[in-house]
This record gives structure tokens, C-alpha cells and sequence, in this order.
């Protein structure tokens, strides 16, 4: 495990980080104003029940699962991060923030059980993925807006095995899924392949940040709508241009 840094990301808002050696930015700070100041997975949904289940997948640090205690104490967090130094991050945040009623599981989301290979980035560790060759080709793009001796040190990396469970072994059975946040790195399709038939039934709204929108956003969007829901993508606010990623918002009509 790597040593955590508690860093201020905001006015009044500090939270732990395993993010180290990046001489570019805070991630955390990033994070932080895509969850906490554009609201951007929320912004495209219906209100939610305050005290519904809400899924956090790829939780990251827990910033999206603070996000939704802060606005909803009463609501329930399912939070599902592969991540070991990212798990710590997030249980350490939880207890800074005095944060109950969330369940953490620490295991990538995929449509069987078992084992898999992630890649870790040091520097920027909510961008590890099980998705290597799709992520370093944002490097690319990175290095545009910097020097390439810094997107090297960006995307440095390493490769851990982490448990996959579908996430329909996680769910508690009979209860509404109000919300499933899914931000997991280029994972998405094996993710919802991971839903079964009677889960779909119980899930409200879906916010998915789509990677490599290229080859997956159809698949993505016919495979929502055709469980029911209305499902339309938008480009995230201020990614940089070349990062091919959309967000989906899928809500029951």
C-alpha cells in the first residue's frame, strides 16, 4: 500500500489521496470539481429518493460517495472500487468524514467472478484500469497540453490481479437500485453484462462514463434501451480534446 496524503481540494473539504509524483495537477482536485462543482453525474437525472440505494462503481477515493452523503444522509452507498491503495483512500475518507451508511467492496465489476489484471497509475490513480493499450492512448493527447517527459511520468504504471465479481452477486436482493453511477475505466460492457434480468427490473437511473466511445457508445445505448430505458449521451464538460469518453444518462420513462 502506498502512503496517503490529506489534501485540501476545496474550501472546507480535505480528503486522502494515493496519488503521488504528479507534477501537473492534484487528481483529487479534478475529481473533486467534476463531482462536487459541474455535478456531472447527477445534472443529467431525475432527483433521487433520499434514502435510496445508490451504486457507486469505480469509486475511486469515495468523492462521488461522499457527494451523495452529503446530499443525502439518509441514503445507502454501495461503493465498488478494484483498487487496493484507491480501497484504503476511500475507507480512510469515509472515516474523515464521518460518512455511514456506505458498504465498500473491494472488486472490479465484470460479467463472471474471478481474477483479473488492472494497471495502476501512481501518479493519477483513478485512471487505473484492466484497459492498458485503450488508456495509454490518451497519453497522446496528454502530451499535447504537456512536455512528453511528464506523460510518461503520468502514465507510468503497474500491473496488479484484482477480484471481479458481476454486480448482481453484490446487490441486496429485493430493494429499488435508485441510482448506478459506473465510471470504471474501459469496463463497461462486461459490467452490465454482470446485470441479471430481474436486477434490470429494479434499477431507476444509470449515469456511465463511456470509454472509447468509438467502438462501445452504440452497443452501450442499445443495450440500455432495450431494458427499457431512454438513454442518451453528452460529451463530459471540459475533457480535453482527443479524450474519447461520453457520459450516458439512462433513466426509466
Amino acid at each position: 500500500m502506498s502512503d496517503l496524503d490529506l489534501v485540501e481540494v476545496a474550501e472546507g473539504f480535505e480528503c486522502y489521496t494515493p496519488a503521488t509524483g504528479n507534477p501537473v495537477l492534484t487528481e483529487a482536485k479534478l475529481i473533486y470539481d467534476e463531482i462536487f462543482g459541474r455535478n456531472t453525474y447527477l445534472s443529467g437525472l431525475a432527483p433521487i429518493n433520499p434514502k435510496g440505494l445508490v451504486v457507486d462503481a469505480g469509486a475511486n477515493i469515495g468523492l462521488f460517495t461522499l457527494f451523495i452523503k452529503n446530499r443525502y444522509p439518509e441514503a445507502s452507498v454501495l461503493a465498488v472500487e478494484p483498487i487496493p491503495d484507491n480501497v484504503e483512500a476511500l475507507r480512510a475518507n469515509l472515516r474523515h468524514h464521518k460518512a455511514s451508511g456506505v458498504t465498500v467492496h473491494p472488486t472490479a465489476l465484470s460479467d463472471v467472478p474471478g481474477t483479473a489484471e488492472f494497471y495502476f497509475f501512481p501518479s493519477m490513480p483513478g485512471n487505473s484500469t484492466a484497459h492498458l493499450a485503450e488508456k495509454l492512448k490518451d497519453k497522446q493527447t496528454v502530451a499535447k497540453y504537456a512536455n512528453p517527459t511528464i506523460a510518461e511520468q503520468l502514465y507510468r504504471n503497474e500491473a496488479l490481479q484484482v477480484p471481479t465479481t458481476p454486480l448482481s452477486d453484490l446487490l441486496p436482493p429485493n430493494v429499488e437500485i435508485d441510482l448506478i453511477k459506473m465510471d470504471i475505466e474501459g469496463s463497461e460492457e462486461a459490467a452490465l453484462a454482470g446485470i441479471e434480468d430481474q436486477d434490470w427490473k429494479r434499477i431507476r437511473q444509470m449515469a456511465i462514463e463511456v470509454h472509447e466511445t468509438r467502438s462501445t457508445l452504440d452497443r452501450v445505448l442499445e443495450s440500455l434501451r432495450s431494458r427499457g430505458f431512454t438513454a442518451r449521451a453528452q460529451s463530459p464538460e471540459e475533457a480535453p480534446k482527443g479524450i474519447d469518453n461520453r457520459i450516458v444518462y439512462a433513466t426509466r420513462p
